[in-house]
């Protein structure tokens, strides 16, 4: 892969940024999804299926948003140990952009793709109606918020391509720089030329020492 830079930085320092960034966000999304259980009100950060929902429905989403942002989140500090520990650390942060870029598009169609977090029209809607005290949005108002959400939700696009992008040039960068690092060498200790002579043909050859 081609080039290490990434703006005005390297591509493992705009990673590691990228994966910060996502767990700040994932952890934000989580504590509004506890906030809206525990006050019994819909989180704003988190879509919920607009069908009639059941008692036992809503429990198997609320613990999939749950299960996601924790894998989301594993996913992120396993970037700050790529250092350390490999390229394959990045692998799964990688997958994860991938698939949230993918689903983020999809959402447009239905609310339902989104991972946690997601924005969504129908949340914008929902949004500017409480900011409005509980009133139907029509006319301008209603033009203004969908103007609004189309700029920040290809932003919002755009920023998990970049970092989809970013974190696999992270991935071959160092995997180039694990292939490329000098092997340990094995230091042995030779006669001086008094002792090579002074050895005889049957003696054995010196151990090898570590260094």
């Amino acid at each position: 892969m081609a080039g290490t830079q990434s703006l005005c930085c390297h591509v493992n320092t705009a990673t590691r940024v990228s994966a910060i960034f996502y767990l700040i966000y994932n952890l934000l999304v989580a504590v509004d999804l506890a906030i809206g259980i525990i006050r019994e009100k819909d989180p704003i950060t988190v879509s919920f299926t607009e069908m009639k929902r059941t008692h036992g429905n809503c429990i198997f989403e609320i613990s999939t948003n749950f299960i996601s942002l924790v894998l989301m989140s594993f996913s992120s500090v396993l970037v700050m140990l790529s250092h350390r520990k490999g390229p394959m650390c990045v692998m799964p942060f990688v997958m994860f952009m991938f698939l949230d870029a993918a689903l983020s598009f999809l959402s447009l169609f239905d609310a339902r793709f989104g991972l946690p977090g997601t924005p969504t029209y129908g949340d914008a809607l929902r949004l500017a109606s409480n900011l409005k005290g509980g009133v139907r949005l029509e006319g301008e108002e209603l033009n203004r918020v969908t103007l609004i959400f189309g700029v920040l939700f290809v932003m919002y696009i755009l920023l998990k391509v970049y970092m989809f992008k970013v974190s696999i040039r992270c991935y071959y960068a160092l995997k180039e720089q694990r292939m490329s690092a000098p092997k340990s060498s094995v230091m042995v200790k030779l006669p001086s030329y008094d002792e090579a002579v002074k050895m005889k043909p049957e003696d054995t050859l010196p151990k090898y020492q570590e260094p």
